[in-house]
This record gives structure tokens, C-alpha cells and sequence, in this order.
């Protein structure tokens, strides 16, 4: 007997049913697909945590050795940190999502606990390049619309948020999935904006939770040099042993934040993008009546 996933993922939904089955789908496949996310995105994204929190923390050397010097150090420090920066917003841009939606394509063929890594790289080794490309072109698209007042940018990025689910599950190049989200969003932008900002202000909340510790213990640090009567900033870069691994097990805790902040919106947005082809395509109906007519002629197989 085939597979049946339990979750149908094209469905017409409405608002608060794309959030209660972005949940469900969270719920039901926490261990598997959170397991995924850690083995590949989830290594990449602590080492650039770590990588981030150590430049920061040269920054503040640098600034408060001499604050009136602007030396090539500093500058190297601060052009690494961009470097790392645009390196993190590459993975949870185009690793994060093809991981996600690499394991709902593997979800529609085996069950959770079966679902191996090689099923879900399938989709991570083909389409990377793709995701990537595509995250430029919207990151220029975003950029130039800015000129022209911030609406124009709010309205685009919306739209083309859906161009990751149309890459992946879809199988389009980066233009075409440009040209797509325009003609999938079209009369929904409003609902697809609601369900941003909804999941957007979840996962703000989940993250600060999550790096809370790390604030907490920066902040000790600094109001202890203060209180010490230096009142400087480099003893921020000067941790002790115990506070360097202290850091280090906060890191890899803000990392499982940031994996289930960022889950929850490709998530969502992948239900909008199921939600909005079954409206203008009826493909979830379409499967269904070709599997009942194989099930009729499998009928009539047996009695014939």
C-alpha cells in the first residue's frame, strides 16, 4: 500500500489554518525534520555564530584601545563581519529553506521516521545554486525599489517571498520563479503580508528567548567593567575560560532558536504557496481524481 502523508499540503486554507497546520506540520515532525535542519544547516550556522560573536568582540577591542584611531585592524574586523554577515543571510536564504522544503518533499513520500538526509539533499545538491541566485536577484530587486519610498520594497518582498517554495517544489530556474510569484500572489498579497508579519513577530519573540542567555552574560561582562572603574569596553574581549565556553554553549542555543524562528516562516510560507496554486490550479483535486480513476482501473483489473 502506497504511502499517505497525513498532512494534505494542497488545500485551499484560510488564514488561521495556514498558521494551525504550520504548527501541526512542526509538531508532528519535530524530531526528524529538526534533526535534519541541525545536521546540515544547523553546523554552518553555529560556526557563523561563533565566527560573529568573536569579530564583534575584536570590534570592541579595537574601538576602545584608542577611540579616536580608525586603524586598518578595526576596518579588516569590520569588513569580516559583513563578510560573515552576508555569508549567514546566504544560509538561512537558500540552505535553510532547500533543507525545509527538501523534507517536505521527502515527507510526501515517506513517513517521518524514515526519512533519510540523502532525501532531503536531493533537493539541497540541485536547486542551492538557484536559491542563491534567486536571493540576489530579489536582494537587488529590494534595493532599487527602496529609491522609490519603502512601500514599493514592503510590496516586493512580500510577493517574491514565495519564489524558494516555487524553486523547490516546482523545479523553476531563478527567473521563472520570479515571473511566477506575481501571478501566484495576485489578489492574496494582503493575506501573504498578514501571515509575514504574524509568523515574523513569533519568531522575533522565539529568538529573543533563545538569546537571552547571551545577552544576559555580555551584559554581567560589561556592567562589571563599569563597576571595576575602567569603564572599558575591550574588557568585553577579555573572557576567561569559562565565560569563552559559556559563550560558545549559548551560541549553539541561539542557533536551535534561530533554526525553529526561521522554520516557522518557510513553513508558513510554504502552506500560502500550497494554498494559492490549489486556488488558481486545483492541483491537489487534480491528484486526487487521477487517484481515484487508478483505483477504478485497478478495480477492474481484478474482475476483468
Amino acid at each position: 500500500m502506497a504511502y499517505i502523508p497525513q498532512i494534505e499540503f494542497y488545500k485551499k486554507r484560510q488564514f488561521g489554518e495556514k498558521l494551525n497546520m504550520t504548527f501541526v506540520f512542526i509538531r508532528e515532525n519535530a524530531v526528524p525534520y529538526l534533526k535534519m535542519q541541525i545536521m546540515i544547516s544547523g553546523v554552518i550556522l553555529l560556526l557563523l555564530n561563533i565566527m560573529m560573536n568573536q569579530i564583534s568582540l575584536d570590534i570592541f577591542n579595537f574601538s576602545s584601545n584608542d577611540p579616536d584611531s580608525f586603524d586598518i585592524g578595526m576596518i579588516s574586523s569590520i569588513l569580516k563581519l559583513y563578510g560573515v554577515v552576508f555569508l549567514n543571510a546566504i544560509v538561512t536564504g537558500a540552505i535553510m529553506p532547500a533543507v525545509t522544503y527538501g523534507y517536505m518533499k521527502a515527507y510526501q513520500k515517506y513517513p517521518p521516521n524514515e526519512i533519510q538526509v540523502n532525501h532531503v539533499t536531493e533537493a539541497l545538491g540541485s536547486k542551492i545554486f538557484n536559491l542563491v541566485a534567486y536571493n540576489i536577484l530579489v536582494a537587488i530587486t529590494v534595493f532599487i525599489s527602496m529609491f522609490f519610498f519603502i512601500l514599493p520594497a514592503i510590496y516586493l518582498g512580500i510577493v517574491l517571498s514565495l519564489g524558494s517554495s516555487i524553486i523547490i517544489f516546482e523545479d523553476e530556474n531563478p527567473l521563472d520563479a520570479y515571473g511566477r510569484c506575481f501571478k501566484l500572489i495576485s489578489g492574496k498579497w494582503w493575506s501573504t503580508f498578514g501571515l509575514v508579519i504574524v509568523v515574523g513577530i513569533l519568531g522575533y519573540i522565539i529568538g529573543l528567548l533563545f538569546g537571552l542567555p547571551r545577552s544576559i552574560l555580555f551584559g554581567i561582562k560589561a556592567f562589571t567593567s563599569f563597576e571595576n572603574g575602567t569603564g572599558d569596553l575591550s574588557a568585553m574581549s577579555d573572557m576567561t575560560t569559562s565565560e569563552q565556553l559559556l559563550s560558545i554553549l549559548f551560541s549553539v542555543f541561539e542557533t536551535f532558536g534561530a533554526i525553529i524562528t526561521y522554520s516557522l516562516s518557510f513553513i508558513a510560507l510554504a502552506f500560502q504557496y500550497f494554498n494559492l496554486v490549489e486556488r488558481r490550479e486545483s492541483r491537489g483535486l487534480m491528484s486526487q481524481i487521477e487517484g481515484m480513476d487508478n483505483e477504478a482501473q485497478e478495480t477492474d483489473d481484478e474482475v476483468y
